[in-house]
C-alpha cells in the first residue's frame, strides 16, 4: 500500500464526534478551511474556533505527542503541579525551589524519564481527574500548552478550580489565535495541529471560559512576543 494510500484508510477509519461550541454552547458554525483532512471552524455566535467535528478521545490520545519543556519563574511556597508535565523539567525545578513539586501526563516515556533520571517520584501517568487528588491542594498550577488539547473544557476546569488552594495561582499557557505576529491565513499557523489542538483561544475566549463556567478569575496577562497567550488566574473571589 503507498503513503497515500495508507494516509487514506486511516482517515476513512476515523471515528468522529461532533459538539457544541464549549465557550458559549452554540450549535451553528462556519467552516474556515480543513487541514489534513480535519475540519477548522468559527462558531456563529462567539467566533471560537476549534475542530468540529473531531476525532474521538480515543484517537486524539494516539496522536498526542510530548512538546513541552518550559519553565516558571519563582511564585509562592507550597504545593505545586505540573499539567502535562512530559519529562518532567517543570516539576524539577519546581523541587529544586523548595517547592513540594507533583506532575501529571499522559505519555508513560514521559513520565518513565521523570521518574528515573530526575527522580521525580510524584510524576503520575494517566488522566489529571483519575489522580484524585484531595481538594484545594495545590498552592501552584501550571499548565503550559494544555487546555488546547483538552477534549472536555469545562470537566478541565472544575478540576482545576477544585484541586487549586484558595490564594493558590494557576498558570496558563496556550496559542493566541487573536495574535498580531500570528501566520495569516490562519490553516499555515504552526499552532494549526489536528487532533491534537483541538481549540484555538483569544484573550476573549479564554476569559469567558475562565469567568462563566468555573468560577475562575484572570488576575494578568502576561507579554509574549511571539503568538501565545500568558496568564496567571485564581479563584474569583479568592474562594474555592
Amino acid at each position: 500500500m503507498s503513503w497515500k494510500a495508507e494516509k487514506r484508510a486511516q482517515r476513512q477509519a476515523i471515528s468522529w464526534e461532533t459538539m457544541d461550541c464549549p465557550i458559549c454552547r452554540g450549535n451553528r458554525f462556519t467552516e474556515l478551511f480543513k487541514k489534513d483532512g480535519e475540519p477548522f471552524v468559527r462558531g456563529d455566535h462567539c467566533g471560537f474556533i476549534l475542530i468540529n467535528p473531531r476525532p474521538s478521545y480515543a484517537q486524539i490520545l494516539d496522536t498526542y505527542e510530548p512538546r513541552y519543556r518550559q519553565a516558571r519563574k519563582s511564585v509562592p511556597s507550597g504545593r505545586w503541579l505540573d499539567i502535562g508535565c512530559s519529562a518532567g523539567h517543570i516539576v524539577e525545578a519546581a523541587k529544586n525551589a523548595g517547592y513540594e513539586a507533583y506532575g501529571v501526563d499522559l505519555e508513560s516515556w514521559g513520565i518513565e524519564f521523570a521518574k528515573k533520571e530526575p527522580g521525580l517520584e510524584k510524576a503520575f501517568l494517566g488522566q489529571l481527574e483519575d489522580q484524585k487528588f484531595p481538594d484545594h491542594h495545590f498552592d501552584v498550577i501550571t499548565a503550559c500548552e494544555v487546555i488546547e488539547h483538552e477534549p472536555d473544557l469545562h470537566r478541565t476546569m472544575k478540576e482545576l478550580r477544585r484541586l487549586l488552594a484558595p490564594a493558590g495561582i494557576l498558570i496558563i499557557h496556550t496559542p493566541d489565535v487573536g495574535h498580531r505576529r500570528r501566520t495569516r491565513p490562519l490553516h499555515k499557523w504552526g499552532a494549526v495541529l489536528p487532533s491534537e489542538h483541538l481549540y484555538y483561544f483569544g484573550k476573549k475566549s479564554l476569559q469567558r471560559l475562565m469567568v462563566e463556567q468555573p468560577g475562575l478569575a484572570i488576575r494578568k496577562w502576561g507579554f509574549n512576543p511571539k503568538p501565545g497567550l500568558r496568564a496567571c488566574a485564581g479563584h474569583a473571589n479568592g474562594q474555592p
